[in-house]
């Protein structure tokens, strides 16, 4: 026999709403984070739950007055309005679980509940069983021997089902009296009263006594304290009673077999993911084009062949190429074969070292590929082609600027999303699933299992890589188009392709470090930290692993009866950092423990593990840099991560020490922007007074501290100056007077007394934010002068806390992004001048606003006057950037 099944469409969008990362948008910027979460819980239902046959509803609130609203004024009044994001979602919402097969229902002057308790009323002489999927308390009246409750207790997909027993457990009342319970105790949720001073578990007790809340009021004795709070509470209590009681006779006007389950509507929900880009959702339900509508894919195995696709390559209007290698490290990749696909929509595959071949000839093939790919006029697409790059130019091919690179025109789309491979790109914007590697060895032969690129048969390794071409090409000529839209191609073709031989030059040139001198910092620490766990031990009177915090949580709030601050989601106190700060005066063994993790993060994060990454080919460590990697602009690094190396503390500038040449007679030159980011402010604020104080080359932290402390800048202590950088700083970051005294160790009336006198001294500044931000909440997005851009759907919420966020982001992103464009592009300058200069010297390491590298001695005077010239001139803001040039044996 079917079942019903009826969601509470509103309260699950609501719930999915404030459970997903609301920054989820599409490209174009329409939110997306309650839509997906609904989908997501529904699909899971879908799949666990329901079978075909079964009958479903999601029940959704019309936006008009109820009974409700006219028997209680101030029902619901206690919930904040709804976000505007939220709201903008609800359409979609609503198209999207159509699309899933389930039918959506909406009646004026009625709740989603009370289409609910309809249904399951009147489906109790029809269903077998019946299911409600909801998180509001009143709907448990509605449990029986045929009625059911799932309630989310964890996000919206973990579900915990409520039986008439369940509740019994939960709320030691029976399901008949959940509206007995919520009259007396009252639902601040839905702002229903209750009898003012009667909670949870008083209205347990009377209920259990009594009964009912009719019996309640037969039967209490009115002179004792719970008998006058009742006859006070008296009206409220039935008009109570009668809020949370839902109506089960509402004329809905449809039958049973409009609510049948029969699957998804498979073209609907195909066109419904493509527009919310859901690619991993089509991905999950196999909902894309599996077969290339294109021209079959050619393998090219011959000598003919290839001479005529190399004439083709050389007459087309663009490239595309991707390389098959059997390494991700470009410095030990064999190229294994390349694909390419051109305009014609004809994509090739050719082999060049399958184990079982036929193979063309390896060393004639990259002859022919060096001509073409070096040729000024060669205009080369790709994804993620600076790894390309990188291993043609360790085969000896020095390809011209690429360009489109596929994987960053989809990041400058939507810089805040997280994922840019290929694969992931190909649903999102083609609905196109595409051949796994994976998928590939498990249709061969077991003996597969563990093996490399190299052991594909041609056959395979062409539908492949063939296909990874022409998906690109697909991809370049749709993204090309939406960035013209967007107009974000001179981002793209003045900045970040550019950049891609820089990066690929830096990388494959690598850091030096001096690993005798990190293994003997590393021994020095275990000194430290033995010593340290000494005293530490002294104090607790027992050992105990100090990398464990629930050991360390043990030890300081049990053993020691230090008072804790903060809570873990486990309920368990903290012991972050953070959180181990603020008690450092509660016990002498709290700085101990601070000190003990300071040296063991150092030692484990880098002492130990950068040895480990040398090279044996160069002898250096090949980190690798991302452009996609943040949503401002800058690029990030990763294996290992230089750009995070300490430098506040002396402990960890003693590892930038081992950053050293590697030749002797060279020298470490390191290039550092003077406070860029309070430069662009000043130029984009045009605040007179701060581009003056740059024009005369004040310094700008003594200049802010003497203005807001309101002595000379000879008066300036450092410890004032300190606080001028903080608030110089906070006020880019856009953080608060409680940020700022957090930061600072001033009480919040000194913090807010600070910001308020930055903003009287710099006043343009402040109406430089509010232009910003309304510019934002107007448009949707912010730009760096460059026209780099990024969504802030945060400032659509009605939730202050979420709004605030996107405020900080809105004035944060045009400064640090245009920081991040400006160093791109001296990057840029300054490598191509190095470049027709024959320069020897090598540029490293960019760690955000600064450049390392390294010099032979005759050629410093040269370089810095290179690196200046460079940093300092490639952009003319209304204020002049500054470099802090310095020159060393190390890079501390």
């Amino acid at each position: 026999m079917a079942r019903l099944f009826l969601f509470d469409g509103t309260g699950i969008a609501y719930r999915a709403y404030y459970a997903v990362d609301q920054s989820l948008s599409t490209s174009s910027g329409i939110p997306t984070n309650a839509t997906y979460g609904v989908l997501r819980m529904l699909i899971r239902f879908l799949k666990d739950h329901i079978k075909p046959g079964d009958c479903v509803a999601f029940a959704m609130d019309k936006k008009t007055r109820t009974y409700r609203h006219e028997l209680l004024e101030e029902y619901k009044a206690q919930r904040p309005q709804a976000p505007d994001a939220m709201i903008q979602q609800l359409p979609y919402i609503r198209k999207g679980v159509q699309a899933l097969g389930v039918r959506v229902l909406e009646y004026e002057g009625c709740e989603a509940d009370d289409v609910i308790a309809t249904l399951a009323k009147k489906g109790e002489e029809v269903f077998e069983e019946i299911f409600i999927v909801t998180g509001d308390k009143d709907m448990l009246q509605l449990v029986g021997s045929k009625v059911k409750v799932w309630r989310p207790t964890k996000g919206i997909s973990d579900l915990e089902l409520y039986d008439p027993a369940k509740v019994k457990e939960k709320f030691q009342v029976d399901p008949s009296q959940i509206v007995d319970l919520l009259a007396l105790a009252g639902d601040t949720a839905d702002n229903v009263p209750g009898v003012k001073g009667i909670g949870m578990k008083t209205a347990v007790e009377l209920i259990q006594r009594y009964g009912d809340l009719e019996k309640i009021y037969e039967r209490i004795d009115k002179n004792t304290r719970v008998g006058k709070l009742l006859l006070e509470g008296q009206t409220e209590a039935f008009k109570s009673k009668q809020l949370v009681t839902l109506m089960k006779d509402i004329e809905l006007g449809i039958e049973w077999k409009d609510l049948e389950y029969h699957g998804y509507k498979e073209s609907e929900l195909v066109q419904f993911l493509k527009e919310m880009e859901f690619s991993s959702i089509m991905k999950e339900l196999g909902l894309y084009t599996q077969q290339s509508s294109q021209s079959p894919y050619v393998c090219v195995n011959d000598e003919r062949t290839l001479i005529d696709l190399m004439q083709k390559m050389k007459r087309s209007q663009y490239v595309v190429i991707d390389l098959e290698t059997d390494s991700l490290s470009p410095l030990d990749a064999n190229i294994i074969g390349f694909s390419v696909s051109l305009p014609d929509k004809t994509s090739y595959y050719v082999p060049l070292a399958h184990k079982n071949g036929p193979n063309v000839n390896s060393s004639q093939v990259l002859t022919y590929l060096k001509e073409i790919l070096e040729t000024p006029n060669t205009k080369i697409v790709g994804q993620n082609l600076k790894y390309d790059y990188s291993v043609f130019k360790v085969h000896g091919i020095n390809p011209v600027k690429p360009t489109f690179d596929t994987m960053i025109g989809a990041y400058l789309l939507n810089p805040d999303e997280k994922r840019f491979n290929l694969d992931e790109l190909a649903m999102k914007f083609l609905n196109y699933k595409m051949i796994s590697f994976e998928e590939l060895i498990k249709n061969n032969s077991p003996l597969f299992s563990s093996q490399t690129f190299a052991d594909l048969s041609v056959e395979d390794a062409t539908r492949y890589s063939a296909e990874d071409a022409d998906i690109t090409r697909r991809l370049y000529e749709m993204l090309n188009l939406k960035l013209h839209e967007a107009n974000l191609l001179d981002v793209l073709e003045k900045i970040e392709m550019p950049l891609i031989p820089v990066l690929v030059d830096m990388e494959l040139t690598g850091v030096y470090m001096n690993t005798e001198y990190l293994k003997e910092l590393s021994v020095k620490y275990s000194v430290k930290m033995d010593e340290l766990s000494r005293r530490i031990f002294d104090y607790t009177k027992e050992p105990f692993n100090l990398n464990s915090p629930k050991q360390v949580a043990n030890v300081l709030f049990e053993k020691l009866k230090i008072q804790g601050s903060k809570r873990t989601s486990t309920g368990e106190f903290s012991t972050r950092a953070d959180v181990l700060e603020e008690l450092s005066d509660k016990h002498p063994v709290v700085p101990l423990i601070l000190e003990y993790r300071k040296y063991q993060k150092l030692k484990s994060t880098y002492l130990d593990v950068l040895p480990r990454l040398v090279h044996p080919k160069t002898g250096r460590i090949h980190s690798s840099f991302h452009q996609t990697g943040t949503a401002t602009g800058r690029l990030s690094s990763s294996e290992p991560n230089l750009q995070n190396l300490p430098t506040k503390q002396e402990e960890g500038r003693e590892i930038r020490k081992a950053v050293v040449p590697q030749r002797s007679g060279w020298k470490i030159v390191s290039a550092d922007y003077s406070q860029i980011e309070l430069r662009v402010l000043a130029h984009l604020s045009a605040d007179q007074r701060l581009i003056e104080a740059f024009q005369k080359e004040e310094d700008i932290h003594t200049f802010t501290a003497s203005k807001i402390f309101q002595v000379s800048q000879d008066q300036v202590t450092p410890q004032m100056r300190s606080v001028g950088k903080m608030v110089n700083f906070s006020v880019i970051y856009g953080v608060s007077p409680f940020g700022l005294s957090q930061r600072t160790g001033l009480t919040y009336d000194q913090a807010q007394r600070f910001i308020n006198e930055y903003f009287s001294l710099y006043p343009s500044v402040r109406e430089y934010f509010a232009r910003v931000i309304a510019y934002a909440k107007t448009y949707g997005h912010v730009k760096t002068i460059f026209g780099r851009k990024r969504e802030i759907p945060q400032l659509r919420s009605k939730d202050a806390t979420v709004r605030q966020e996107g405020e900080r982001i809105a004035i944060n992103t045009p400064i640090q992004g245009t920081a991040a464009d400006i160093m791109k592009l001296a990057m840029v300058d300054l490598h191509e001048k190095m470049r027709k200069a024959q320069m020897r010297s090598k540029m490293v390491l960019q760690v955000h606003d600064e450049l390392v590298f390294e010099v032979p001695d005759e050629e410093v005077e040269k370089i810095s006057a290179m690196i200046r010239g460079s940093m300092e001139g490639v952009v003319k803001l209304s204020v002049p950037l500054k470099v802090d040039l310095v020159v060393s044996e190390n890079w501390d």
